[in-house]
């Protein structure tokens, strides 16, 4: 069961100098801390790409500076209509020896965290951020394809970190539309060489079948013997790790499904704006896991009781009511508003619990989660 956060108030490192931090008002900060956000001291900035923003932090006093690969950072900005908590995955090396490191596309359209962050940069000397937290699910395998698609490289990066210091098997298959857009593209290459990091431009190429390519380097996989079960450092057989734009990643898995080879992705896109696929998959969540959406109350710490209506979301009807609350994705795909339930059964329709924990009512989304029973005490 992963562990909500520390809700400690007392913060680890001082809270002034930043306008990161500074911007945020009091309550806000307070609500920040309270659910486990810290000071990060930013050590460098780097620019990896055209709009694309790297950032070094120091891990916050009392952080662990190792990392899961394809873990990520929650950064709290401060956009005029409150906190935007947005995802970032660290790409840097697992072991913490590099600090922790993230990079950011500037997204002007898209709903203004990332944008801020490109624009305020500059004048920041820390941020407020939660984590590491890994909802990847990366483990060692035999042989191991990743497939990156634009800032999908960001996660991969540390996965192949990883790979290549335990001396496993693995390829990746990079997609972008210019090299100048693709962060980390050249070092990948100049590290690992062409024969282990196929980078393919839309720009000069074509849109690449992905799924026949992953389908060509495995059986060459096979034919080498990379599939061995006995692959030293393995936990099973051949897997794919991808990140990217979802038709990408539906591809794969749709591919893949008939070669009996696991396809495993990781889909947090919180700072762009919704698509008309984002609203219609959002609209069939709301039929719900138990296939009925009736109205319930929700009860908070303090007592206040708020009233959600049918079709409404927990978060939107605790908004509402004035009740302050951290979301980013609000599909039920981040695990930000993650939120403990200390009375009542949840109605789960979320992406990120897993069976078992859903199972144990203990936490809740409630971007997207409701309640089975009448009324439902959350700890807010």
């Amino acid at each position: 069961m992963r562990a909500l956060a520390d809700t400690s108030t007392e913060p680890a490192q001082p809270l002034a100098g930043s306008p990161s931090i500074t911007s945020f008002d009091g309550p806000d900060i307070d609500m920040l801390i309270r659910q486990g956000f810290r000071p990060a001291r930013i050590e460098s900035l780097e620019a990896v790409a055209r709009g694309i923003l790297s950032i070094t932090f120091a891990p916050p006093l009392g952080g662990e500076p190792a990392f899961t690969p394809g873990a990520h950072l929650e950064v709290a900005i401060p956009l005029p209509d409150g906190p935007a908590i947005r995802h970032y995955s660290l790409c840097s090396k697992p072991d913490g020896s590099q600090g922790w490191k993230v990079a950011i596309l500037d997204e002007p359209t898209g709903r203004g965290g990332s944008h801020w962050l490109h624009e305020h940069l500059a004048d920041c000397t820390s941020l407020l951020i939660r984590g590491p937290r890994d909802t990847f699910g990366y483990q060692r395998r035999a042989p191991m394809l990743f497939v990156a698609g634009g800032i999908g490289i960001t996660p991969i990066s540390a996965m192949i970190h990883d790979a290549e210091d335990a001396g496993l098997d693995w390829h990746l298959i990079y997609v972008g539309r210019r090299n100048e857009l693709m962060a980390f593209a050249d070092d990948l290459i100049d590290s690992h060489g062409s024969e282990r990091v196929d980078v393919r431009i839309t720009a000069e190429t074509g849109r690449p079948d992905v799924v026949a390519l992953a389908r060509d380097w495995f059986a060459t996989a096979r034919a080498s013997g990379a599939t061995a079960p006995e692959a030293e450092g393995t936990e099973g057989g051949p897997v794919v790790y991808t990140c990217g734009p979802v038709p990408l990643m539906r591809a794969l898995a749709a591919g893949m499904e008939a070669e009996g080879i696991e396809v495993i992705f990781e889909d947090f896109d919180d700072d762009a704006p919704p698509t008309a696929e984002a609203t219609a998959s959002g609209q069939a969540e709301a039929a719900g896991a138990s296939g009925t959406d009736t109205a319930f109350t929700v009860e908070t710490t303090s007592g206040e009781e708020v009233r959600v209506a049918c079709g409404q979301s927990i978060l939107a009807a605790l908004g509402a009511a004035g009740v302050r609350t951290l979301s980013s994705c609000q599909k039920g795909t981040c695990g930000t508003c993650e939120t403990t339930i200390l009375d009542g059964r949840a109605d789960h329709r979320d992406h990120v619990l897993s069976d078992e924990e859903k199972e144990a009512q203990e936490t809740m989304m409630i971007c997207v989660s409701r309640a089975q029973t009448d009324r439902i005490v959350l700890d807010i």
